[in-house]
C-alpha cells in the first residue's frame, strides 16, 4: 500500500513539473525536408516528444504481438510434428511387436505406414522386408532391402545378413554364401555373418568351404566347444568320404595328413579313414589303422571290418586278432574275424570252430553264410545248404506270413500263425 502511494505522488509530481514545463517552455519543432524552405513540418516541441514516445511504445507493442504471432504457429508446427512423430513411433512399436509374434501382413502394413516419418526407418525397411518375404512378396522384399540399404551409408551389413537369411530359408545357397562374402568385406569378424555362412556351408554341402571356415569360427563365431568339436568332427568325416566316392586315393590321404594329431588320434575318424581305405582298395594302409584302433579299445565294429581286410601278411593279421581274443574274450563279431582270418591262412578246420563258436553266441546271416560256403567247399553240402536257409530267414525276417500255392501250412522255415520269435517279429 504505501508503495502504491508512493507511486501515485511521484506521478503526481513528475506531472505537475511537466505541465509547468510545457507552460513554461512551450518551443516549437521544425523538419525541412530537401533543404527546401517552403517543404517543412513545424509543430509544438512537447507534442513532437509525446508523439516520439507514443510512436516508439507503438514500435514495441508490434514487435511484441508479431513474436507472439510466430511464436504461436511454431508452436502449432511443433505440435503437428511431434504429433505425427508419435503416431510414427507408436506404429513402429506396435509393427515390431507384430512382427515378433510372426503376424507377417499386419506387421509389414504397420512398418509400412510408419517408415516415411519413422526415426529409424532402416529398422522398418528390414523388418517389412523379412515381413513380406514370409508372406511370399519376393520382389517387394527385393525392393524394401534397395530402400533399406538408402537409409546410410552403414546400413550395408545389416541389409546383406538380412538378404542372406531370407536366401538361406528359399534353399539359395550360392547366392547367401556369394551376399555374405561381399558383407565380410565390411566386417570380417561379425558372429551372425560368420554363423550364417556355417549354415550356408553345411546345407549346400562344401565340407571344403566349411573347413576353411572353422578358424574363424573358432575365434570369432561364439561356438561352443563341443558344438565347434561336432562341426570339426562331420567336416572331416565328410571330407574322406567324398574323396572315397571319387576314387581319389591321393585326394584321401591328402585329407587325412592334413588333419593334426589330436584329430588323427579320434577313434571315430581314424575308423572311418580305414573304412575309407578299404572301400578304395588300399586294405593295407587299412589294416595298420584298424590294429592301432583295436590295440587300444576294443569295437565290434572294428573287429569285424579287421576280418574283411587283406593285409601285408595274413598270418601277422591272425596272430594279431588271437591276441585280442585272449584281451578281450570271446565275442561273435571277432570269433567271425578270426574264423575269416584263418580261412585267408587256409586253416579250414579252425575257421570252422571259430564260426561255429560265433554262432553260439549270436546267430547272425553273415557268419551263417560264411560257414556255409565253407562246408559247401568241404563237401558238406546238406549241412552247408541247411545254414543257407537259416541265414537266408535271417536275413529277410520281416516278410509277413502268407499262403503259398498248393501249402496250407507257413512256408519252411516259418513258424505258425500267431508266434512271435523273442523279439517280437513273426520270425
Amino acid at each position: 500500500m504505501k508503495r502504491f502511494l508512493f507511486s501515485a505522488l511521484a506521478l503526481l509530481l513528475f506531472g505537475a513539473f511537466l505541465v509547468e514545463a510545457i507552460r513554461s517552455y512551450p518551443g516549437y519543432m521544425m523538419v525541412m525536408i530537401g533543404g527546401d524552405v517552403d517543404k517543412r513540418i513545424e509543430l509544438n516541441l512537447w507534442v513532437a516528444v509525446i508523439a516520439l514516445v507514443l510512436g516508439v511504445l507503438a514500435l514495441f507493442f508490434a514487435l511484441y504481438l508479431l513474436r507472439s504471432f510466430l511464436r504461436g504457429i511454431g508452436g502449432s508446427v511443433s505440435r503437428i510434428r511431434f504429433g505425427r512423430q508419435r503416431v510414427a513411433r507408436r506404429r513402429l512399436t506396435n509393427g515390431l511387436v507384430e512382427f515378433m509374434e510372426g503376424n507377417w501382413a499386419r506387421a509389414r502394413r504397420q512398418l509400412l505406414k510408419s517408415a516415411p516419418r519413422s526415426e529409424a526407418p532402416l529398422i522398418n525397411y528390414l523388418a517389412a522386408a523379412r515381413s513380406a518375404f514370409e508372406l511370399g512378396y519376393r520382389d517387394e522384399a527385393n525392393e524394401l532391402l534397395a530402400k533399406a540399404e538408402a537409409c546410410g551409408d552403414d546400413t550395408r551389413l545389416a541389409v546383406a545378413l538380412s538378404q542372406a537369411r531370407m536366401q538361406l530359408l528359399d534353399k539359395h545357397y550360392e547366392q547367401c554364401i556369394a551376399s555374405l562374402e561381399r558383407a565380410k568385406q565390411v566386417e570380417p569378424k561379425h558372429p551372425a555373418l560368420l554363423q550364417l555362412l556355417r549354415q550356408a556351408y553345411y546345407r549346400l554341402g562344401d565340407w571344403n568351404g566349411l573347413r576353411e571356415l572353422l578358424p574363424e569360427l573358432e575365434k570369432h563365431a561364439n561356438m561352443r566347444e563341443e558344438e565347434l568339436q561336432q562341426l570339426e568332427l562331420e567336416v572331416y568325416q565328410h571330407q574322406l568320404i567324398d574323396a572315397t566316392n571319387r576314387r581319389d586315393k591321393e585326394k584321401l590321404r591328402e585329407t587325412w595328413q592334413g588333419l593334426s594329431g589330436r584329430w588323427q588320434r579320434n577313434m571315430e575318424l581314424r575308423g572311418l579313414y580305414a573304412q575309407q581305405l578299404h572301400l578304395i582298395g588300399d586294405d593295407v594302409e587299412a589294416e595298420k589303422h584298424l590294429r592301432w584302433l583295436l590295440n587300444r579299445e576294443w569295437r565290434a565294429d572294428f573287429a569285424r571290418l579287421y576280418g574283411c581286410l587283406t593285409g601285408a601278411d595274413a598270418a601277422t593279421q591272425l596272430t594279431v586278432a588271437e591276441g585280442w581274443l585272449k584281451e578281450y574274450g570271446e565275442n561273435a563279431d571277432l570269433l567271425t574275424c578270426l574264423g575269416r582270418l584263418c580261412m585267408r591262412n587256409e586253416l579250414w578246420g579252425k575257421a570252422q570252430q571259430y564260426f561255429e563258436k560265433s554262432l553260439l553266441l549270436r546267430s547272425d546271416p553273415a557268419t551263417s553264410a560264411e560257414l556255409a560256403r565253407l562246408l559247401h567247399a568241404l563237401g558238406e553240402t546238406e549241412e552247408a545248404a541247411k545254414l543257407y536257409k537259416e541265414g537266408l530267414i535271417q536275413a529277410v525276417a520281416d516278410l509277413p506270413q502268407l499262403p503259398v500255392p498248393g501249402q496250407e501250412a507257413p512256408l519252411i522255415g516259418m513258424p505258425a500263425s500267431g508266434e512271435r520269435t523273442k523279439s517280437g517279429g513273426i520270425f
